[in-house]
């Protein structure tokens, strides 16, 4: 948040404000890799410059944190091992697991962010590292030489080593174990405001964190000291001279989308740390924006009380509306015991694109006056017409709804499916299609089909052997207005937002070679692919 001015504002309102560099960045010394020395290891850096900040002179024993992305991650690590003067946090849009809502979705690899975010930060460590060796080498001789083993002196390892390890040890669960915040969810209780948003990459964790702890919570009290506001917003906040989250990809949801994040933040830490009376003691723990609708809901939970689970299911009845591989239906009856399943090929060398969607990549060059890059990295996120790429997907579309539908939480695929290759995935896009044909994506997912079961036990398919599958397809708030029709678009691939699948059982980040699979998703009734949508019942 620093480039919105929040440590100046805060210091402003009475905060003393001290920001850390991480280890092997920037003016710290030490190796570049990422949270591992943030976390509840063997360094702890968190846990000690909290108790450091709490031992001076001018604190009164209370630290709170802010920060989003790296620093909201490096936050919620406390939860592994928070310290006595740790009192409030604000955390915006990170994950509850490193592995799940970071590197890799549905076991499939976030390339297009990955791979930009980890040149971006680690061209600051080799920075740094020169820094450091320029120093040893020339001031510290003795120091340098006495180090021991020779051979595993630090200012010679690599320091895209982490990037290597993220790739190599996806089916490690004892590695992943160190970055999972879950396991610590029953025992945190620092009170925490939790932003998230719907075109954000870590919506899913922002959402299983606030849960997660809230649900764990071993009192009422507890549970109170966590507040959940979900916004229509990309990653990131915005310089304070742009409509703040307004303009998401391609719709504007209007002034109400503006959010004040420094004014609510200060509102946080004033409840928390200086026991302000306030809003906070009375409202509700959720604020949720509706998009479609346009406008703020509050809620005493999440998801809310008021939704309730429909299915609605694929058919084979043309929808005459999509120009697709495949224009199927979308119906709230399951189709006739019949019906024939809709199959496509998935070529590995032949990728569908990325459209839109809660990712964090970019294909432009840097706009000038946008230092950290929020603007850029956005450049390919958002809710954007899908129309683009329905050609090479599978779609099943609604009739026209005769009244207004809201849809309010979680989204999850229900697939039965089949597949010539031992391995494959599933992309699975919900969109709201207007009555001028645009097809507006409204929440998606990917499912490795090799981690369907467990995501560290991998097992392959049996080739044409018939499977159910399940894509999360994380959550939304979203109104489709009468007279606009429901979409479900399928394929096998996002690139470059997602690696792509070779099918040959193998790991992209070691596999050579590429199969085409003859992928199938069945619509009869026995085998019912279909969506479970989460509708709101006021």
């Amino acid at each position: 948040m620093v480039s919105i001015g929040a440590p100046a504002f805060l210091a402003a309102n009475g905060y003393v404000v001290a920001v850390q560099d991480a280890r092997g960045r920037y003016a710290s010394e030490g190796l570049w890799y990422p949270f591992r020395d943030e976390a509840w290891g063997q360094q702890q850096d968190g846990f000690d410059t909290v108790e450091w900040l709490a031992r001076q002179d001018w604190c009164d024993g209370n630290v709170g944190t802010f920060g989003g992305s790296f620093a909201g991650f490096n936050q919620y690590l406390h939860a592994g091992n928070p310290g006595p003067h740790l009192a409030s946090m604000f955390v915006r849009q990170a994950p509850c697991s490193l592995r799940d809502e970071w590197v890799y979705r549905g076991g499939a690899f976030e390339l297009g962010f990955m791979f930009q975010w980890a040149a971006r930060q680690s061209l600051e460590a080799l920075r740094n590292r020169a820094t450091q060796l320029e120093r040893m080498a020339l001031q510290r001789q003795l120091e340098f030489f006495r180090f021991r083993p020779l051979a595993k002196n630090p200012l010679f390892s690599d320091p895209f080593d982490w990037i290597k390890d993220y790739l190599r040890l996806q089916d490690d669960e004892n590695y992943w174990k160190q970055f999972d915040v879950a396991q610590f969810h029953q025992t945190f209780a620092v009170p925490t405001y939790h932003l998230a948003s719907w075109f954000d990459l870590f919506l899913g964790g922002s959402l299983r964190n606030f849960t997660g702890m809230r649900n764990a919570a071993k009192s009422e009290e507890a549970r109170r000291r966590h507040r959940l506001t979900i916004g229509p917003w990309m990653h990131g906040p915005r310089t304070d001279s742009e409509p703040d989250g307004q303009r998401v990809g391609e719709v504007d949801f209007g002034p109400d989308a503006r959010f004040d994040y420094k004014g609510e933040m200060l509102r946080w830490f004033d409840y928390t740390l200086k026991k302000v009376p306030g809003d906070f003691e009375s409202s509700p723990a959720v604020r949720y924006f509706v998009t479609g609708l346009n406008r703020w809901r509050i809620s005493d939970d999440w998801p809310p009380k008021s939704v309730v689970c429909r299915q609605i299911y694929f058919d084979s009845r043309p929808s005459g509306c999509a120009r697709s591989l495949y224009d199927g239906g979308l119906t709230w009856t399951p189709a006739a015991e019949d019906t024939l399943p809709a199959r496509f090929v998935h070529d590995p060398d032949q990728p569908v694109e990325t459209v839109g969607g809660a990712t964090l990549y970019s294909l432009t060059a840097q706009r000038p006056g946008d230092p950290l890059g929020w603007n850029e990295l956005n450049a390919e996120a958002g809710p954007r017409d899908q129309r683009k790429i329905e050609e090479r997907c599978l779609t099943f579309t609604s009739a026209p709804l005769d009244a207004d539908l809201e849809v309010t939480g979680p989204v999850v695929a229900k697939l039965f499916i089949s597949s010539s290759a031992v391995d494959t995935d599933f992309v699975v896009r919900l969109t709201d299609v207007l009555p001028d044909g645009r097809s507006m994506l409204v929440c998606d997912g990917i499912q490795r089909v090799r981690y369907r079961e467990s995501n560290y036990q991998p097992s392959l398919l049996e080739p044409d052997k018939i499977y159910e599958l399940t894509v999360d397809l994380w959550a939304t708030s979203h109104l489709f207005r009468r007279g606009h029709r429901l979409r479900a678009v399928i394929n096998s691939s996002s690139f470059p937002r997602f690696d792509v699948n070779p099918g040959t059982g193998e790991s992209s980040a070691s596999a050579t070679t590429t199969v085409i699979a003859q992928n199938t998703v069945y619509l009869d009734r026995r085998r019912p692919s279909h969506l479970v949508l989460p509708v709101d019942q006021t």
